[in-house]
């Protein structure tokens, strides 16, 4: 499985989503994509020696079509409010690819278009906590 963490400016967040996304084997492959400001300066030189360390793959990306057109994995999952549909882990195979968006509010209807949108409940918890359930939800 591919995890994406997208769009992502802040480097404590960043450190925090590594060391949840790095805790996880079922990961195959851990992508950040648009990392801006401070996260991109410093926290992708932080978070790609901590991934060299631990034995993980690790992949930075431009933006979200990138890893798409690039990995083209079979489905694309993305944690957003804006689904109708509730996250269901049972849909996710192993060559499938699970976004988080680390903007708040939520991603952009740009980064949703084309991919399959899902809800994480309870809503609120921020982009921390949607990767933590998600990846908890996933390894059962």
């Amino acid at each position: 499985m591919i995890v994406v963490y997208h769009d992502v400016h802040s480097v404590a967040k960043l450190q925090e989503i590594a060391k949840i996304v790095f805790a996880y084997d079922n990961v195959d492959l851990f992508v950040i994509s648009r990392p801006q400001g401070a996260a991109a300066q410093t926290g992708v030189p932080e978070i790609h020696l901590a991934a060299a360390k631990r034995g993980k793959k690790i992949l930075i990306v431009p933006d979200l079509k990138d890893v798409v057109e690039l990995l083209k994995p079979k489905n694309v999952f993305i944690i957003t409010k804006k689904a109708e549909k509730e996250f269901d882990p049972a849909e996710v195979g192993d060559g499938d690819m699970v976004v988080v968006a680390g903007t708040e509010p939520d991603a952009t209807k740009f980064d949703i278009d084309g991919l399959e949108a899902r809800k994480i409940l309870p809503q609120g918890m921020g982009d921390v906590g949607y990767m933590a359930t998600v990846l908890c939800k996933l390894s059962k």
